[in-house]
């Protein structure tokens, strides 16, 4: 407007006098229309810059401006369109609950130790919540604190003697079954010197232990010795082990026996019921002992634990 007004002068009714040395300007009045051709702006300028911001609609309004005019007014936005939404409801509040019991029953508890049944039939241990077991046919063997007790191992297997056919008896006053264990140890009859008998250097060691078919026996015998050499001698005394016998090389001078005494082996059969003399003896045999009186230890033979335990089975068995 100030550019309309130089143009149209500024005196008017009310205008102020021109400055001195000013240029005297013709009255327009107020109802005045301008020319057609006149060459008057009546706009200041447009910047073409603001225009080439908006893009190719040149007509939009400004964003600036209507945040300007309207700050507290958040700019419409593009809603979209209402879906179909799942209705909650209403949801129980979950409470703290106890864990399920863990192995109930396990004779570990909790643990992953194996750890014995109360009947020693079985161990038991507990992994991630279930109770493993495994069955111990021969027995638990509980271990220190700590440490996975185990299972037993399989008893070795009854020693049994070995077979042996039954033959007439070698001699008389004999057990029939110590007869053939004589026979199948290769003991000839001609070998056997006493069964039942009464000698003095026996003290009655010889004296019959029972009956078999009405026909009595002892269960402890001499074996003569004669032409026997000392590699022989323990040949047989492991022979006789093997057939279920306690025997005993009387060598005169050694391990106890009197030197005026003749040689022989001194053999029980543990596979018969026999007098209590003869159930020390065979004691002895198994403590590596002599058998006699002085009950020192035996020093002309040895026997393996094997042949040991075959004896010691079948004594009990029948004592």
């Amino acid at each position: 407007m100030a550019a309309i007004t130089a143009a149209m002068g500024c005196s008017g009714p009310d205008a102020p006098a021109a400055e001195p040395g000013g240029e005297e300007h013709s009255s327009i009045p107020a109802d005045a229309e301008i020319a057609e051709d006149a060459d008057v702006p009546l706009l200041p300028p447009i910047d073409d810059e603001p225009d080439a911001a908006l893009g190719e609609d040149a007509s939009a309004p400004a964003v600036d401006a209507v945040a300007a005019d309207a700050p507290d007014v958040p700019p419409a936005l593009d809603a979209p369109a209402v879906r179909d939404v799942p209705i909650v409801r209403d949801v129980p509040v979950v409470r703290d609950v106890p864990p399920a019991p863990r192995c109930t029953g396990s004779a570990s508890g909790q643990s992953s130790i194996w750890t014995c049944t109360a009947d020693r039939h079985a161990r038991q241990r507990c992994v991630l919540g279930r109770v493993e077991s495994d069955a111990c046919p021969h027995g638990c063997e509980a271990r220190p604190s700590g440490t996975d007790d185990t299972c037993a191992p399989a008893p070795p297997p009854t020693p049994q003697l070995p077979t042996c056919a039954r033959r007439p008896l070698l001699h008389w006053g004999l057990h029939p079954d110590a007869s053939d264990r004589l026979r199948c140890a290769g003991v000839p009859d001609a070998r056997i010197t006493q069964t039942i008998g009464s000698a003095a250097a026996s003290a009655g060691t010889h004296a019959a232990d029972g009956q078999v078919g009405g026909a009595p026996y002892s269960a402890a015998t001499d074996i003569s010795t004669r032409s026997l050499s000392t590699a022989d001698i323990h040949g047989l005394l492991d022979r006789l082990a093997n057939q279920g016998f306690a025997a005993w090389y009387r060598w005169p001078g050694h391990d106890g026996w009197p030197s005026s005494e003749s040689p022989h082996i001194h053999a029980i059969y543990v596979g018969c019921a026999m007098k209590a003399s003869l159930r020390s003896q065979v004691g002895a045999w198994l403590a590596s002992r002599n058998g006699l009186v002085s009950n020192t230890v035996y020093g002309f033979h040895s026997w393996s634990a094997a042949q040991r335990a075959l004896v010691r089975t079948v004594f009990e068995r029948h004592n």
